[in-house]
């Protein structure tokens, strides 16, 4: 039996990273609801996955919250209880549509990814597909990026889906109370209270890194006039789901061989995806402008919400070796994160939010909607989950592009590499050529070793 559900707790308010994101949804090009797709062993108990979904209800509150925008220009936007809040809402249950398939699946799941979620509810929804072949069945869960990022969203997840088939609960993620809340933020304004006064002790130290902010503050809101790609230009709510499937093993080895991370392999793979698929289409394109959060979540923050910085970044595609592009990929991403602007993002947030909506929107705008390609790397549940006793044996997510023409994200499901496409179908006019390309990237990557020289300076 399943231990009584642990409540945790989660901020009223919403963080000024929170509150953009909400604002610059007046743009719907800019929608960043997150869409995750599962692929159970067999058909689910439905009884079951009801009783699963309102233990979640009662241990996550914020499931069973709206969001309400309220003050003079809707100043303040806070989460409140809906006191009319319907759990059978916010599932659903439908057949599959023929032939059955995981293709169908995706199919008949792109018009959710853009759609807009109702503001009038909490804004998430889960829906059970039954009738694919082999008697297995697939679930959607879509959900609003307020609610969490990537990394909060598994670790929600871990809490939420079963360890065992006869439905044996996962641990209960730890309460975090208002002291714990209250306790983080004095953390922070401790530590903007030491550089304050270290401003004040260190006069031309502080002269020389204000610059360096200033520096690092242009690059990460720098406009971007047009996409580097000369064909993933248009923009548009039409989108297509694509799913590619890797071996974990292989791509933990291959990041060893080529000393670096999971996520420069990653990068390296999506960057020869591409590289090839403009290629094919006539053109000769060396580097692409990439998306790629950065988490900022420590055990600290409170569950729920966003902790992370996105960093936006031309990444070179060219190189024929995808050990080198792995190398140059890992250098660009450790440059990134040491940013100083990466660690002021709560206050730089701050400061944009006393903007108008009217005004943050286009400059988010110029910003996101030039993007070529948002990428995303986030490690998944490690071990067996299960849902009204059907196993969950894939998993994949599907970041919303918020502007950029096409999402790639990397989701880690025990002993899978489960990757999810998102195409902006004015933008990718080749979407199954584009998969072929990047199934093609990903094989190379895992084969291919990597070259005893890197050019200077890459690795540094």
């Amino acid at each position: 039996m399943a231990e009584q559900p642990q409540m945790v707790s989660f901020p009223v308010d919403f963080s000024p990273s929170d509150r953009i994101m909400w604002k610059i949804e007046r743009d719907p090009v800019l929608r960043s609801a997150v869409l995750a797709v599962g692929l159970l062993d067999r058909e689910p108990d439905w009884e079951a996955v009801h009783a699963t979904l309102a233990r979640a209800v009662e241990q996550l509150p914020r499931l069973r919250q709206r969001v309400e925008v309220s003050g003079p220009a809707g100043r303040r936007i806070r989460w409140v209880d809906d006191r009319a809040f319907s759990l059978d809402y916010h599932l659903r249950r439908v057949r599959a549509p023929h032939p059955g398939d995981v293709r169908a699946v995706l199919t008949y799941a792109a018009p959710f990814v853009a759609s807009s979620l109702d503001p009038a509810r909490p804004p998430w929804e889960f829906t059970l597909v039954e009738g694919l072949e082999g008697g297995h069945a697939a679930f959607l869960l879509k959900f609003h990026h307020t609610i969490t990022d990537g990394v909060g969203g598994v670790d929600l997840a871990g809490s939420v889906f079963d360890t065992t088939r006869d439905g044996q609960a996962r641990p209960p993620a730890p309460a975090l109370d208002a002291d714990a809340e209250v306790s983080s933020s004095i953390q922070r304004a401790v530590d903007l209270a030491r550089s304050g006064l270290g401003m004040v002790w260190r006069p031309a130290q502080t002269i020389r890194t204000g610059q360096r902010f200033a520096r690092s503050l242009g690059r990460m809101l720098q406009p971007v006039s047009e996409p580097l790609s000369p064909v993933l230009r248009g923009r548009s709510l039409d989108r297509r789901l694509d799913v590619i499937e890797l071996p974990m093993a292989e791509l933990r080895s291959t990041a060893h061989a080529v000393g670096g991370t999971i996520n420069d392999v990653f990068l390296a793979a999506a960057g020869g995806g591409l590289h090839d698929y403009h290629e094919r289409l006539g053109h000769e394109v060396p580097a692409l402008r990439i998306t790629m959060p950065i988490s900022l979540r420590s055990e600290h923050d409170p569950p729920g919400g966003n902790r992370f910085t996105p960093a936006r970044f031309v990444l070179p595609i060219d190189d024929p070796d995808p050990a080198v592009r792995a190398q140059i990929a890992g250098a660009i991403a450790r440059r990134w994160r040491a940013e100083p602007a990466v660690g002021m993002t709560d206050v730089l947030a701050s400061l944009l939010d006393q903007l108008p909506t009217s005004v943050v929107t286009p400059i988010f705008g110029s910003m996101l909607k030039n993007v070529d390609v948002d990428a995303v790397d986030v490690p998944g549940l490690t071990g067996d989950a299960y849902l009204g006793g059907a196993r969950i044996d894939r998993m994949w997510a599907f970041a919303p592009p918020t502007g950029a023409a096409l999402s790639i994200t990397l989701l880690s499901h025990a002993d899978s590499a489960c990757v999810g496409v998102v195409s902006d179908l004015a933008a990718v006019t080749e979407p199954r050529l584009l998969v072929t390309c990047l199934e093609s990237a990903f094989e190379e990557v895992l084969q291919r070793s990597p070259r005893d020289t890197v050019p200077a300076g890459v690795a540094s």
